[in-house]
């Protein structure tokens, strides 16, 4: 009778054990299974936000995340914040990184229009046997220039050469990143494809959304949206307006700090439940490893 109870209360004992794993927040996360594709990472410092490389490998290990597209924000030129590097000094950083870890990040070439050129950013390309670098970043607000401004196109001239995408950081309307700006630019260059990250920074989606549904319909530039920081009720209206195949997974990397893929769990939740398998799949990797040759 005693050996009975024993069972009895070691059975209790192990489902309460179970029931609160399976309700701890955070518990259960996890994107190993979708083989997923970040195309929105960091490396570099900023102050007071936690990009340590060291924390963007946790949160990929944790989180299982299949791989990462980082660029070196210390090519930002903001003194005091970031490390204000030249482009030849951001993109050797970054490189030397991804060496390190090839398997879990590749790069994306970090661009200073307002002081630097695309002459100085080819040979991260050019000799690029191991294809390390995958694309160009474009960041218009910390770098200081308007997106659809000429000093852009000698980039996007390179990226029609190797034939790697550009991802632009996409803001609100009027500012230097307007997706209106980023759109006039990409129409002088229909050949590469343009990815919005955030789709509108600070929650103008609805006019990301707007500017690349008008590329869509016209055929003149390709034009994709970034899921970083976005509302995802807003996704799933780019996903109904656009289509899953002009909609990748991002999500700014590691922005929210030691546990950033826990603030995605909502969006990869309910993209799951809306989304046929094959439109998850194509968001959450099959459109990165199209656009940036990553199969």
């Amino acid at each position: 009778m005693r050996n009975l109870l024993f069972v009895c209360l070691a059975a209790l004992a192990i489902g309460s054990v179970a029931r609160f794993q399976q309700s701890a927040p955070g518990a259960q996360f996890s994107l190993s299974a979708d083989r997923v594709i970040d195309v929105h990472g960091h490396l570099g410092s900023y102050k007071g936000y936690d990009l340590d490389t060291a924390t963007l490998l946790s949160n990929i290990e944790r989180y299982g995340v299949r791989l990462v597209l980082v660029s070196n924000i210390d090519g930002a030129e903001l003194p005091g914040t970031t490390r204000n590097l030249n482009e030849t000094e951001a993109n050797q950083a970054a490189l030397e990184t991804i060496k390190q870890q090839r398997g879990k990040l590749r790069g994306l070439l970090w661009t200073r229009p307002e002081d630097g050129s695309p002459d100085k950013i080819e040979p991260f390309l050019k000799n690029d046997k191991e294809r390390l670098f995958v694309g160009l970043k474009i960041h218009p607000e910390m770098n200081h220039f308007p997106a659809d401004d000429a000093r852009v196109d000698g980039y996007l001239k390179l990226c029609e050469k190797y034939q790697v995408p550009a991802v632009f950081h996409s803001g609100k309307r009027g500012s230097d990143s307007d997706p209106a700006k980023i759109y006039a630019a990409a129409r002088r260059h229909p050949k590469v494809p343009i990815i919005l990250y955030h789709m509108g920074f600070g929650r103008d989606h609805a006019n990301a959304i707007a500017v690349a549904k008008d590329a869509v319909t016209k055929g003149d530039a390709q034009l994709y949206v970034e899921t970083a920081q976005a509302d995802p009720e807003a996704v799933l209206d780019a996903i109904k307006q656009l289509g899953a195949t002009r909609v990748l997974f991002g999500t700014d990397a590691t922005y929210y700090g030691k546990e950033h893929y826990a603030r995605y769990e909502k969006l990869v939740k309910l993209l799951k439940e809306k989304l046929s398998a094959d439109e998850y799949a194509q968001v959450m990797r099959g459109n990165a490893e199209r656009l940036f040759k990553l199969r």
